[in-house]
């Protein structure tokens, strides 16, 4: 078979299967039009809120990214509504978001890169945790102080523990 016949094939094959309708199991759809709209040989969603024509060829991950950051038509509780259903899964099951857990991790990163708990007033850091995790609301300095304090005292007793368990002189 010569290479001009296989890229015919080729060719013929990608028609073939653009032809065939998926299922669509990610929540993105319902932020598009449901028919693709095809430009230039190439099929596109339309969203629902803009009208931008995006490609799909390779999958969702433009989809979701202008739905969660690029549409400026989206409402904001629309747009939050969309980023509480993108969950990371991991081996152990789909992602659960605990804010004790996140805070008690805030509070180790802080303690260990040395950052004052004052750059919790900041009036730029809600806006980037918002774009991580909606539901995580970032507490004042002196919530953090008082974290960071049970746990210091919570160290210190299991260390006091630990020194008492050790079979020296």
């Amino acid at each position: 078979m010569s290479t001009s016949e296989v890229s015919e094939s080729a060719d013929s094959m990608d028609e073939d299967m653009s032809q065939v309708p998926r299922v669509r199991r990610s929540k993105v759809w319902e932020h598009y039009e449901q028919d693709l709209v095809r430009i230039h040989r190439d099929l596109k969603a339309v969203c629902k809120y803009c009208g931008t024509q995006l490609h799909t060829k390779f999958g969702t991950t433009s989809l979701r990214t202008h739905i969660a950051e690029s549409c400026k038509s989206i409402e904001d509780g629309c747009r939050k509504n969309f980023l509480l259903t993108m969950k990371k899964t991991n081996s152990e099951g789909p992602f659960v978001f605990d804010q004790k857990v996140c805070r008690d991790l805030m509070v180790k990163f802080c303690i260990h890169a040395e950052i004052p708990f004052l750059k919790f007033e900041d009036p730029y850091l809600q806006p980037w945790i918002d774009s991580m995790q909606p539901a995580f609301q970032v507490t004042g300095h002196h919530t953090i102080h008082d974290d960071a304090m049970k746990m210091y005292k919570g160290m210190k007793k299991d260390i006091e523990v630990e020194l008492q368990n050790l079979d020296s002189r």
